[in-house]
């Protein structure tokens, strides 16, 4: 059997309004379907609708009930403010040569539950409302859908999964479901009970009594302990999906507490902060404060500066008429020398005799230099100009306008610490430390609950191969009594031997198709990794635990990338050893791979997964042009995200191919 999508619709999910008949239709030749958009704009939407709508949950481990309180987070908010009140996805695929057309819906009134309903058509066949999810669950069972439907972050998780005891009982039914082992249980179960029938048939038609009630009593006592260990298995198994829901909903609330944290750090810092800038700014304010104290005279500075380049030129004037001065002072000696006779007192040389026109020269120096004396007054007035140059202050008012700047991004900074401390506040308000300890209890708890139901689970198998040895006993004992008919007992017999090969058969069927995992995961392996010459393979144990196998031994350590290649070789290895096919859609899945493993994965993974293959990227793991260089025409469908008026809740598909 093997599943095909052929369309998708949406209604008012997440941010599709309206997306009519998205075809999703690959043939073998171009079996990929490539839809392209960046972060935030609606692949992971896209995914979740896809198995909301074969489910009735978006969300991979949830169960439809406890998806429902949550999905009026994927209802679209302008078509609610629009007053629209119904969210709708519709596939239609193919399986088992019929055509499937399932619609399902969700109706929203007020802030009641919203109410949801399921349409499913097979060719022209209706189906019954109570009977759809038992029908799309033997086409491809949630329990399953995991291997065939996987996001980037269960991708990331996988490897660890089967490393971690917790979780890795769960994974192995999950696998088992895969490989079909389920069906084989079911079928060791149901000849069990055959062989009851028939052994206490056998008793009933002995003609010893005593005989007779001997056998009838141990038949009854092992079926009382067959029906007890059933009861009991049934009980556990309830308890543990309860727990596991009630771990992965303290996991949900856990990891926005992780959240919460982060904002309590930042909390932390912001309030230091708001501490330390509250002093800085304190330390500026005095420090302005100071300089309008000390520097009051800043203001007049200009005026100050006018006056004194007034009184500097006139100093400068003055001191220039001193110099003119003393010029006039020394022709007046020199000439009273010349009359008087003797040395000149500047070079020292010997003076010509005085000439008539000597006596003239003096009586003009002398009138110069009073006319001189007359027009230079006082003097250069330089402690004026000093006392003027002191009361210029040209430094403080630059530094005041360097302190005012900083305040005010001291207070701009301030204000926006406290608008974020405010906001945190508000998040943080209905969380107090005794709530979210008790959420780390509560996981603990939880874990250690889920691990010793499933101790309780593996002491149940135990037990059960306790009561078939038994009943083997208690049927040859049957046997060998005289007065047992011959028909019964060969009844007895042939079920007894079927119900014992029908154990080795699952016994077999599980170590090969383990090997077979082991083998082909390996194979996948070494294709997709780049150096292939340092490692063995891949080593799957009895209890699914997975190492990676080096030149040197199992347990090699490998990076974040090396363990999204084994788990996609893992992955890749499940779908060709299922019972059931179907197509693979994966969510952003090459987020963590370089360019090199990415072309491996698409050029020698993804052909191996099958008919088809639907693949939710962004371009930071796979540009439009990079997916026609390494797929080319094996791209039967291309589609791409667009946000056509820059709102995040709005956004529409178009084709590119």
């Amino acid at each position: 059997m093997s599943l095909q999508f052929e369309s998708l619709s949406l209604k008012n999910f997440g941010p599709y309004r309206k997306i009519d008949e998205l075809s999703l239709r690959t043939d073998l030749e171009a079996p990929i379907v490539v839809i392209h958009g960046e972060n935030t704009l609606g692949k992971t939407s896209l995914f979740r609708a896809l198995r909301w709508c074969l489910y009735g949950a978006p969300e991979a481990g949830k169960t439809a009930s406890e998806s429902a309180r949550g999905l009026t987070n994927y209802m679209n908010r302008p078509a609610q403010a629009d007053g629209e009140s119904d969210m709708q996805v519709a596939i239609k695929f193919t399986a088992d040569g019929h055509q499937f057309h399932l619609t399902r819906t969700a109706l929203f009134r007020n802030d009641a539950a919203p109410s949801v309903s399921a349409d499913l058509r097979v060719d022209s066949q209706v189906i019954q409302q109570a009977s759809i999810d038992v029908e799309i669950g033997r086409q491809l069972h949630p329990q399953i859908s995991e291997f065939f439907l996987f996001d980037g972050e269960l991708l990331r998780d996988f490897y660890d999964r089967l490393n971690s005891d917790r979780e890795r009982d769960l994974l192995k039914r999950s696998i088992e479901s895969v490989l079909g082992i389920p069906a084989l249980q079911l079928a060791a179960r149901d000849i069990r009970t055959m062989t009851d029938d028939v052994l206490e048939r056998q008793t009933k038609a002995m003609k010893n009594q005593e005989n007779a009630e001997a056998a009838q009593k141990r038949l009854r006592e092992l079926k009382s302990r067959q029906e007890s260990l059933d009861k009991d298995r049934a009980e556990i198994e309830a308890v543990r999906r309860k727990a596991q829901s009630d771990l992965e909903d303290v996991n949900e609330r856990i990891a926005s507490v992780e959240e919460l944290k982060a904002d309590a750090r930042e909390m932390e810092m912001l309030e230091s902060q708001i501490k330390g800038g509250e002093a800085e700014r304190q330390q500026v304010a005095e420090e302005m404060r100071k300089l309008l104290a000390s520097g009051w005279l800043a203001p007049a500075s200009t005026k100050l500066s006018v006056v004194l380049t007034r009184v500097a030129a006139k100093n400068d004037a003055a001191q220039e008429k001193q110099r003119e001065i003393q010029a006039a002072r020394g022709r007046v000696d020199l000439l009273q020398k010349q009359l008087q006779g003797g040395t000149c007192p500047t070079c020292h040389q010997e003076l010509p005799p005085p000439e008539t026109a000597t006596q003239q020269e003096l009586t003009d120096a002398k009138a110069k230099l009073q006319q001189l004396t007359d027009e230079a007054g006082n003097g250069p007035d330089l402690p004026r100009e000093r006392r003027i140059r002191a009361l210029i202050d040209t430094d403080t008012i630059r530094t005041y306008q360097d302190k005012q700047a900083q305040f005010n991004k001291i207070i701009a900074a301030q204000y926006d610490r406290k608008r974020r401390l405010s906001t945190i506040k508000d998040r943080l308000k209905d969380n107090d430390a005794a709530k979210i300890r008790q959420l780390g209890r509560d996981q603990e708890r939880l874990e250690r609950a889920i691990v010793g139901y499933s101790n309780a689970l593996r002491g149940y198998d135990e037990e059960q191969v306790k009561i078939d040895s038994e009943q083997k006993r208690a049927a040859n004992a049957l046997r060998k009594l005289s007065g047992s008919q011959p028909t019964l007992a060969a009844e007895a017999y042939f079920f007894q031997y079927v119900q014992e090969l029908t154990n080795r058969t699952i016994g077999r069927y599980r170590e090969r198709t383990r090997t077979e995992v082991e083998r082909t995961a390996t194979e996948m392996f070494m294709k997709l990794i780049r150096d292939s010459e340092g490692y063995d393979g891949i080593q799957i144990g009895s209890d699914y635990r997975v190492d990676l196998v080096g030149k040197r031994g199992p347990a090699m350590k490998t990076s974040e990338g090396g363990r999204q290649l084994i788990a996609l070789s893992l992955i890749g290895a499940l779908k060709q050893a299922a019972v059931r096919g179907g197509p693979v859609v994966l969510d952003s899945p090459l987020a963590r791979l370089d360019r090199k493993h990415r072309e491996n994965v698409l050029l020698r993974w993804v052909p191996e997964l099958g008919t088809q293959a639907i693949l939710l990227v962004q371009s930071g793991e796979l540009t439009e042009q990079q997916a026609h260089e390494i797929m080319g025409s094996r791209i039967g469908q291309e589609y791409r995200i667009l946000r056509p008026n820059n709102d995040p809740e709005e956004a529409i598909i178009e084709r590119t191919q």
